[in-house]
């Protein structure tokens, strides 16, 4: 389905004005206060020497029990005890301060402080020294979550194409899920969403009717999976009937959503995510009638934390993941799940490259063409052409541009074993390995938005038009830090 975009008409996007501690509505997790117990026990008064005055228990006649003591030991003890005195002012300023800096670096837009759980990461990348728990030295108000998930959506409110709305949903260094939206030309400041995500979450998107509805999803605290669900228009959040299934995610792994619309037999959107048992991946439906979530399949053999990517065109519907015995990319079609109630489902179509990292996967439509990207091995994002209609789809070897516009290349089709095209590296020494890509328009010509974290504490965007393989802006940096 083609989408038209439009940037500058002036209710487009949410350039919101909304006060960080306006809404009562905002998702929150609930924090109890720590109680404060009494020492137990208490002082023997029979163990304390003869000559202390115990009428008064609790101011100890100190200089009575010192002259049981020496001159000598008396200022012996004289010091002992202030310089203690000292001591312990220090640490007690110290903890003061320390608190202090660290509750105004992660408090949360609802008021509470957004906790840190610590989660297996990628074999390959390891986010912080504590092996995925965010630290005080991980945490900064400018920086974006360390190995954050990044996901991408691109809309317009009317049919024209002089323009794109992106919005970009990633997660911040102090833990809270936020967007941060680009039209008029321009990056607006970020907005929080939620701060109920564990620490380096996976985050997948869609949107969906006149209105610009917008569903996200994320893993709770709990390993859980959640959904929540906003609009363009305002940056007010409600929770989704996903976490009413209570379905348990990995420790590590991705989630991919696709929106489909309305299909023949009940099914509107999809979510991939990776099973809590090994190898396996999770389908979920959404029934928009009911709006109830469903169990429907488990996939076996997949790498999990290499990521995964579903899609949907012209009512077929396609996932891309990386199989663990032989780490392959591979895909998977139900060419009818949309229109046949007796659809025999999903089936193997082709077979793509090795993909050796524990990365992510990215997948767009330009038209007829699937742009999939990958992270390698050494740390790069690849781009890989998945053209034509099924049954007779083709990985494009050799993708170049030419001066009257376009693409071309070489087609392989079926399983790739003698030449297989590893696809055209787009950007380099990217550690994480999450991004997005979203696809939207720059007047009339329809341009490539691929979002990545190439620092460790940002995001950045490069940009390409469609029939321009290979001729990539130099990266930007876009805004995630707090307002």
């Amino acid at each position: 389905m083609e989408r038209q975009y439009l940037e500058c008409d002036p209710h487009s996007a949410p350039q919101f004005a909304v006060s960080r501690n306006s809404n009562p509505d905002l998702p929150f997790i609930f924090i109890p206060d720590s109680s404060k117990y009494p020492i137990p026990g208490g002082v023997d008064l029979n163990c304390l020497p003869s000559g202390v005055d115990t009428s008064n228990r609790q101011q100890p006649t100190y200089p009575k029990l010192l002259t049981f003591l020496s001159k000598r030991k008396k200022w012996i003890l004289i010091g002992g005890l202030a310089l203690l005195a000292i001591v312990i002012a220090a640490s007690t300023a110290g903890g003061i301060i320390g608190k202090r800096n660290q509750s105004s670096s992660t408090e949360s837009p609802s008021g509470t402080a957004a906790t840190q759980t610590a989660t297996s990461g990628s074999n390959n990348f390891n986010p912080s020294p504590t092996g995925g728990r965010s630290t005080n030295s991980d945490v900064n108000d400018a920086w974006a979550y360390n190995g954050t998930s990044v996901t991408s959506l691109t809309f317009s409110t009317t049919k024209d194409t002089t323009g794109t709305n992106y919005v970009v949903f990633y997660q911040h260094s102090n833990g809270d899920i936020r967007q941060v939206v680009y039209n008029n030309s321009q990056w607006h400041d970020s907005q929080y969403i939620t701060n109920d995500a564990r620490t380096g979450s996976p985050i997948t998107a869609y949107w969906g009717g006149d209105s610009i509805r917008y569903n996200l999803f994320y893993v709770d605290k709990n390993n859980v999976l959640q959904e929540t669900r906003g609009n363009h228009a305002s940056n007010s959040w409600l929770n989704g009937t996903l976490g009413q299934l209570s379905v348990l995610a990995s420790d590590f792994g991705d989630i991919s959503v696709v929106y489909v619309g309305d299909c023949a037999v009940g099914t509107s959107a999809w979510l991939l995510y990776s099973a809590p048992a090994g190898d396996q991946m999770g389908i979920l439906y959404w029934d928009q009638a009911t709006d109830t979530w469903s169990h429907k399949e488990l996939i076996a053999d997949v790498k999990t934390n290499a990521g995964f990517a579903g899609h949907a065109d012209i009512g077929v519907w396609r996932y891309y993941y990386v199989q663990q015995s032989t780490s392959q990319l591979k895909e998977q079609v139900c060419p009818d799940c949309c229109s046949n109630s007796s659809s025999i489902g999903w089936r193997s179509d082709l077979t793509g490259p090795t993909v050796n990292s524990e990365s992510g996967l990215s997948v767009s439509g330009v038209g007829l063409p699937r742009l999939i990207y990958y992270g390698d091995e050494n740390g790069s994002i690849r781009e890989l052409n998945n053209s034509y209609q099924y049954p007779n789809e083709a990985y494009i070897a050799d993708v170049s541009s030419h001066a009257d516009g376009g693409n071309t290349g070489t087609p392989v089709f079926g399983n790739m074993t003698a030449s297989t095209p590893s696809g055209m590296v787009v950007a380099t020494g990217i550690s994480n390995g999450k991004f997005s890509m979203s696809p939207g328009f720059r007047g009339k010509v329809q341009q490539m938005w691929l979002f990545y974290q190439a620092s460790g504490h940002d995001l950045t965007v490069q940009v390409r038009d469609s029939d321009a393989a290979g001729n990539w802006t130099e990266p930007s940096e876009i805004p995630v830090g707090l307002n």
